[in-house]
């Protein structure tokens, strides 16, 4: 087993030489104040963790409200986007031959391409009989 990539042999060795340098009257001072320096360190890791963890508590929880918000507005979107359609769809009673289950709004971009108008130069005579008047240009 290594611990820090050091295993028993260089760990004993390590001890031995601390023995050696620092004296066995000091030796156990100095294993408190390390004991010591590694417990403060231990603390400043949990409070910065605790803060960490609490500032994401918060985002997440500001998250959730925005995304609820969100999805509130798109729901109130949807209904009346629903209930335009169909007041639309109500107001032509099918005058623009569409099916009553085809949404109008959706369909904006093509009904907004004007009609073909016939040209006055050619070379056909005018029908007898009157053509029904194309219906007027939806306008939003």
């Amino acid at each position: 087993m290594e611990f820090l990539g050091i295993g028993y042999q260089e760990l004993l060795l390590v001890l031995v030489l601390l023995l050696v340098v620092v004296g066995p009257e000091r030796l156990p001072s100095m294993a408190y104040q390390i004991g010591r320096a590694v417990r403060q360190m231990q603390g400043y890791a949990r409070a910065v963790r605790d803060e960490f963890r609490d500032e994401i508590d918060y985002i997440d929880e500001q998250y959730r409200t925005i995304k609820g918000q969100v999805d509130e507005a798109q729901k109130a979107v949807r209904e009346e986007q629903t209930k335009l359609n169909s007041e639309l769809n109500a107001s032509t009673g099918g005058a623009g031959g569409l099916l009553p289950s085809e949404p109008l709004l959706p369909a904006l971009p093509e009904a907004s391409t004007p009609a073909p108008v016939p040209s006055e130069s050619s070379a056909e005579a005018p029908s007898a009989t009157p053509a029904a008047p194309a219906p007027p240009p939806m306008v939003f």
